[in-house]
């Protein structure tokens, strides 16, 4: 058996001494005009753009950060040539030594749920003589229910992957479904936080070094829920999403990290499309600012 994705993820951290995850969010019209596309109607050369920014855009931070995430709906955009190239892309992170996330956020009745699970963390059908690589975690939406998650966490246990589950999200809106108090006094996130607790408890999904390989989004511009959700998943890898571009600071994460280990935070478009210092090349400018967030992150953490 391999080691469980919350120790690999733990281990490659500190290894690196960086919680830094970059989001692969390929957006051509924010591409450097060198690899913009001369058609933004042509689908090859738009995913031929997408796969040489990607390419580059990893070997930039791969000294740096342990983890990349892969919003997948830039890909699928692209239709069943961009999800080759986001499988394909898995595996070149992967051979580069990054952990990957694809972020789908998928979650459906069980046996939908199932075939999802098998499709995002299995071993995928392949044709003869090639490789297909899945993510070493997803995320995933609980929102139908745990039941609805099960087979996700069955798939994770069996394949030594990752989970982290939609708990509290980064966009504005959020507030008006997430932080509704029930009944008991309890925000429907500290609610699902405390339904997800004993599942992330299971031994089958314990690391050897203290966290779950069943974790949680928690979005890092949600400081005033933080706090709470990391009482309440002590045992959960908080993946923050929100650094920079939609505001959230480093600052603002120190509650979902234990003695400065457990928590990723992420980060897209403030790493993938940073100003450029004059005459500055655009990979050596993503590296800086993939640099600095680290920097940032472990002043505030340490």
């Amino acid at each position: 058996m391999t080691e469980l994705f919350a120790d690999r993820l733990t281990r490659a951290i500190e290894k690196k001494h960086s919680p830094v995850c970059v989001g692969i969010d390929p957006m051509l019209e924010m591409f450097p005009p060198e690899l913009k596309p001369a058609n933004m109607n042509d689908i090859d050369a738009c995913v031929d753009a997408i796969y040489s920014f990607t390419m580059k855009v990893l070997e930039a931070v791969a000294p740096i950060a342990p983890i990349v995430k892969f919003q997948s709906a830039y890909f699928e955009r692209y239709l069943w040539d961009g999800v080759e190239a986001y499988y394909s892309l898995i595996g070149e992170a992967e051979a580069m030594g990054l952990l990957t996330i694809g972020d789908v956020k998928r979650g459906d009745i069980g046996s939908t749920s199932t075939a999802y699970a098998d499709a995002h963390l299995g071993d995928a059908p392949t044709r003869e003589g090639e490789a297909t690589s899945t993510p070493d975690a997803i995320t995933i939406n609980p929102f139908l229910g745990l039941d609805a998650i099960d087979p996700f966490v069955q798939s994770a246990i069996a394949r030594d992957k990752g989970l982290f589950v939609l708990v509290r999200t980064s966009n504005p809106g959020s507030a008006h479904m997430q932080d509704v108090v029930t009944a008991d006094g309890r925000t429907v996130s500290e609610m699902l936080a405390d339904q997800l607790a004993p599942v992330a408890a299971q031994p089958t999904l314990m690391g050897e070094l203290g966290f779950s390989s069943l974790g949680a989004v928690v979005g890092a511009t949600q400081p005033h829920s933080m706090a709470s959700l990391r009482a309440r998943l002590p045992q959960s890898i908080f993946l923050l999403p929100g650094y920079g571009t939609q505001g959230a600071t480093a600052e603002m994460t120190k509650a979902a990290f234990i003695k400065g280990r457990g928590a990723i935070v992420s980060a897209s478009r403030s790493v993938l499309y940073p100003k450029r210092q004059p005459g500055q090349p655009w990979q050596a400018a993503v590296a800086a600012a993939a640099e600095t967030m680290r920097a940032e992150l472990q002043k505030a953490i340490d």
